[in-house]
């Protein structure tokens, strides 16, 4: 029995083997040999290459060769200037009036190109519906003519195809480049488009100047009552201290004071020159010391008007510090007062001429040549694209096949 099993097992072995390469010669020839682009045959790429790139080129060609309508360009450019510009010396109420902003137009430029991409211009040049009948004009092909019963907002959205605005940021210089079918029509539209840039800076200026006007109009009101308020606490200062002019005054008082001195002075010296002549308490040198009592009890009088060391006491110190206060006040109120209205007398000089305006340097001029659509180069674009977009499908679809044949 040992003997058989072992006999046998070399013949299943071999079995087995014969088994497994069988299963693998099955599989090998079960597996068939394809290409690894079976899209990628001449005949598809030539199909492929003829609809996604010839076709798109050829239309392009069609198109632009035989419909497309011509488009005519002008272009003008004009800076934003202001008057003071010109001016080589500016007084300090023209400083001041600077913060009004009628100076500062370095924003004006990017005001004005945002105008010109606006739907107000675009309501504005269409007021009589002729922006409306030069883009739908017959000389313009069936794909660029503009529909004339469509909305506003389409009008603005075409008008955006139809305008070119640059700003140079160092400049501060405008390109406006406008489109036209007929050179009389882009001509047209150019100029009304300066026109109505114009009008817009225009209206921001007087808008400028008018706040600039009323600003100065307040400073100077306020300006005046506060002269009004100082001239009515230096009165009341006058009235409660009972002087018109307190400086006066205490020079009066110190001229008395300084005579009572003298006076003194003078007795003591005739005092003392009796002593070597009578007795001390004879009845002249007894008169004399009456009299000099007298002079010292007045000058003290004197002195305590003029200063004193009682805070609450009425001297003449403190009657001219409040009064020169009060004079202080005056004083630089009415500065104040002269200063505001020099401004407002500014102001409305320059409110009365333009301030800003639009320097034209390169008006709009009629074109001779159509210079859209650029025929060729627009083709060339088009194969281009076309052709990109055809490769980068066809290198998909290589992918996407060797990755179902490697899993």
């Amino acid at each position: 029995m040992s003997e058989t099993r072992l006999e046998s097992r070399p013949e299943d072995r071999a079995t087995g083997e014969s088994a497994v390469e069988h299963f693998v010669l099955r599989e090998d020839l079960r597996r068939v040999s394809v290409p690894i682009d079976q899209f990628g045959s001449w005949r598809w790429h030539q199909i492929s290459f003829a609809l996604c790139v010839i076709l798109p080129v050829l239309i392009a060609s069609l198109y632009y060769g035989l419909i497309a309508a011509d488009k005519y360009a002008v272009e003008f450019r004009f800076s934003i200037r202001s008057a003071s510009d010109l001016v080589a010396e500016q007084s300090i109420v023209s400083t001041l009036m600077r913060r009004g902003g009628q100076n500062d137009i370095g924003r004006l430029p990017y005001m004005a190109a945002d105008y010109l991409r606006s739907r107000n211009l675009v309501r504005e040049l269409d007021a009589d519906g002729s922006l409306r009948a030069m883009f739908s004009r017959r000389e313009a092909d069936w794909l660029s003519r503009f529909d004339a019963s469509t909305s506003d907002d389409a009008l603005w959205r075409y008008w955006q195809s139809m305008i070119s605005v640059t700003v140079d940021r160092v400049s501060g210089l405008v390109l406006v480049r406008v489109l036209g079918f007929t050179p009389d029509d882009a001509l047209a539209i150019a100029r009304a488009v300066e026109k109505a840039t114009e009008r817009m800076v225009d209206s921001v200026a007087a808008r400028a100047r008018k706040d600039a006007l009323a600003m100065a109009e307040d400073d100077m009101q306020r300006a005046g009552a506060r002269y009004a308020t100082a001239l009515t606490g230096l009165r009341d200062v006058r009235n409660k201290e009972g002087t018109v002019d307190p400086q006066q005054t205490i020079d009066l008082a110190a001229a008395r004071l300084l005579g009572v001195v003298k006076e003194k002075l003078s007795l003591e010296r005739q005092r003392d020159a009796n002593l070597r002549i009578m007795a001390s308490n004879s009845p002249q040198q007894k008169i004399l010391s009456d009299q000099i009592a007298a002079l010292n009890a007045q000058i003290l009088a004197q002195t305590e008007a003029l200063t004193s060391p009682k805070g609450e006491a009425k001297t003449a110190a403190r009657t001219i510090a409040q009064f020169e206060q009060q004079e202080l006040e005056r004083r630089f109120s009415e500065r104040l007062l002269e200063v505001a209205q020099a401004a407002y007398e500014k102001a409305r000089e320059e409110s009365e001429r333009q301030h800003i305006y639009i320097a034209l340097f390169v008006p709009p001029e009629k074109p001779d040549v159509a210079e859209y659509p650029r025929r060729a180069r627009s083709v060339a674009f088009v194969g281009i694209c076309a052709f990109g977009l055809w490769a980068v499908a066809m290198l998909l679809i290589a992918g996407i096949r060797d990755r179902r044949h490697i899993d």
